[in-house]
């Protein structure tokens, strides 16, 4: 058995090499695709990194159909514009698998409903240089929805194996976004496990006071403009706001930090440098509230550990994360329910709430998990690599 995994620079890849290596030992390659050199996040040594200049515009696969042949399988580590051009060049007889972020799925498939509210859309114009561009792009997108045009992309999944979304839930939302020739089986897979990645470290410890952790990165579809407004409105003194600004926009993170700065004043702390998930937890673990405005799926990985910790987390009704943890039978909140009551963000889960929610997680994002949905994810993509994927790309591109 011989396994690629295509990843970008994230530090994903390195929670993922050492459950595929644990399941299928000395079998797995990695090969880096980015933007600018030297990677930055990345802390294992891949065997293959392949440096794209241009996105948009270079759409040729970097390895060739006879290099691909020496893999059984090749897995997609978010399927991007540097990376989903090498599908054309992967034949049939190549298990493939699409380990799905939500930017991958989200921007391309799942326009509605809208992920920004009004006022982080009102602040996008001053933060994104390229607005109007991406204003064009959207546009575009909706035209390709509307009129179901096969988009490179398109093509691309169709040819896929396995597709394993964050949630279950996203599945069908992408695979009923649009009319398929193929779709790709599902399969559950998750990154990261609580004893190696999430909680290590921290395991058994709790919560420890009032501060209100809000969002996971410096993105948009965070809506931390309205996510203020509404702390401000509940009138939050003295309580420490913890943002995380350390991922993302570099013009938003600016313009978060004015806006939470003059909200807030002392007591907002923006966490702006990256740093290990050890320190990271030290931080977040003084917060017993979580404010998650997402409208898209986003943050699983801090909601994970936030519930682990005990803390009350609220998402957004519409968000599928709030149907994927309600249906475990996790204690959620939602934003609706504390803007109908402001008391919310002063009571506490109680302990019982606290050790249902920990166990559940705990369960869930287990290391013996991991293997289990790993096996199970490689086992489905070789049974099925061929059986549904279209002869549209059987010949190797030019």
């Amino acid at each position: 058995m011989k396994i690629l995994h295509i990843a970008t620079d994230s530090k994903f890849i390195d929670h993922a090499f050492p459950v595929f290596e644990k399941v299928f030992p000395n079998s797995n390659d990695v090969a880096v695709f980015t933007l600018r050199m030297p990677i930055k996040y990345i802390k294992l040594k891949p065997r293959y990194i392949e440096e794209k200049r241009r996105v948009h515009f270079s759409r040729k696969p970097k390895f060739s159909r006879d290099f691909y042949e020496k893999y059984d399988l090749v897995v997609f580590h978010s399927l991007g514009p540097l990376t989903y051009p090498e599908l054309k060049n992967i034949s049939n007889d190549v298990a493939t698998i699409w380990l799905g972020w939500g930017f991958d799925y989200y921007a391309d498939f799942l326009s509605s409903p809208p992920m920004l509210l009004e006022k982080t859309g009102t602040l996008n114009v001053g933060v994104n240089r390229d607005y109007f561009k991406s204003m064009a792009a959207r546009f575009v997108r909706k035209v390709v929805e509307t009129f179901q045009v096969r988009t490179e992309k398109v093509r691309a999944v169709e040819r896929i194996s396995v597709f394993s979304p964050v949630l279950p839930e996203e599945y069908k939302m992408v695979k009923d976004s649009r009319g398929w020739n193929s779709f790709p089986e599902y399969a559950s897979w998750n990154y990261g496990t609580l004893e190696d990645n999430l909680i290590k470290g921290f395991e058994e410890e709790a919560v420890v006071g009032d501060g209100i952790l809000v969002g996971n990165s410096a993105t948009l579809t965070g809506n931390h403009a309205e996510a203020f407004d509404l702390l401000r409105k509940l009138q939050v003194k003295s309580r420490r706001v913890v943002v995380p600004l350390s991922y993302g926009d570099a013009k938003l993170t600016n313009k978060l930090i004015n806006i939470g700065g003059e909200c807030f004043g002392a007591d907002f702390e923006p966490l702006i440098d990256f740093m290990p998930i050890e320190d990271y937890v030290d931080i977040i673990k003084n917060c017993g509230y979580v404010i998650m405005n997402h409208v898209r799926q986003q943050a699983v990985g801090n909601i994970v550990i936030m519930l682990y910790l005990g803390a009350r987390v609220f998402v957004r009704r519409e968000n599928p994360v709030y149907n994927f943890f309600t249906k475990s039978g996790v204690m959620l909140s939602t934003i609706q329910e504390l803007e109908a009551n402001s008391e919310l963000l002063h009571q506490p889960l109680t302990q019982s709430e606290r050790d249902s929610n920990r166990a559940i997680v705990s369960e869930y994002w287990s290391r013996e998990r991991a293997y289990e949905r790993t096996q199970e994810l490689v086992e489905k993509a070789l049974l099925v690599k061929s059986a549904r994927r279209p002869e549209a790309f059987d010949e190797p591109y030019q």
